[in-house]
């Protein structure tokens, strides 16, 4: 039984650490555009393989991706993003500030979760998250956090 859950243990851990399809696409499109290369963070293979077992709030897998050292307007920013994203994702929310920072949100159906799409720029920084969420636990984890305060 200890082997058996060892070897379960050690190929989440790999799995965590493959490429993520659609949002390395992603990532490489904005690196593209950006001429910028995603930072490494370490042990964020291990947060990916936490979510894919624990599921905080819901969340059943997550990726992120930050770029530093970025020159993007937020306009065109945002078209990056739309265009990165493709006609598969819905925008639901575009904020832009006066100081140039920006907050893309866009949300995929995938079966009976959701998938998150965020990509922020702040001054110099942008960065991409993806997370897929279980969307009847992400209520229930807010109720519950929301009636504490």
């Amino acid at each position: 039984m200890r082997r058996f859950l060892l070897l379960i243990s050690i190929a989440a851990i790999f799995a965590s650490l493959l490429p993520a399809g659609e949002f390395e696409w992603m990532v490489r499109q904005v690196s593209r555009e950006s001429g910028v290369e995603p930072m490494h963070i370490p042990f964020f293979g291990l947060a990916r393989f936490v979510v894919a077992v624990g599921h905080p709030a819901g969340a059943t897998d997550l990726h992120l991706a930050v770029f530093e050292n970025t020159e993007i307007a937020p306009e065109h920013f945002a078209r990056m993003i739309d265009s990165a994203a493709g006609s598969s994702w819905k925008p639901m929310i575009r904020v832009r500030s006066r100081n140039g920072e920006s907050t893309n949100i866009y949300l995929q159906q995938a079966g009976k979760q959701v998938r998150l799409l965020i990509g922020t720029l702040e001054r110099n920084q942008s960065t991409l998250i993806e997370v897929r969420v279980k969307p009847e636990e992400l209520i229930r984890f807010v109720d519950e956090h929301e009636h504490r305060h």
